[in-house]
């Protein structure tokens, strides 16, 4: 068999992924979650400065923006699912000396 008929037959083997039409998959959707945090005894706290109600406690910052992080999605979900906008807060809340913003894009 030559090197051609080799190649030929091989590729007739490989699996294929699926296709499924034409249009790509849009990206999944991601929002901008505006997040203040600060040292505290014994840990962090945080807060969402663009949307209300968001706030944790914890002993790192790493469990600190997973909590905050799980929260917004889930408002955010709860939001559109109900065929609304979360209601963001424009301008962000205002920012306390003893605190640094972090600016995390959020995907659902």
């Amino acid at each position: 068999m030559s090197n051609q008929e080799q190649s030929a037959s091989d590729q007739q083997r490989k699996p294929t992924l699926p296709v499924q039409g034409d249009q790509p998959t849009p990206p999944p959707p991601a929002f901008g979650c505006i997040v203040y945090l600060a040292r505290e005894s014994g840990g962090f706290r945080g807060r969402v400065a663009n949307l209300a109600g968001i706030e944790a406690t914890a002993p790192s910052q790493r469990e600190l923006l997973g909590q905050i992080t799980s929260q917004f999605k889930l408002h955010v979900s709860n939001s559109l699912a109900a065929g609304n906008q979360p209601q963001w807060i424009d301008p962000p809340l205002a920012k306390s000396n003893d605190e640094t913003k972090l600016f995390l894009p959020v995907h659902l």
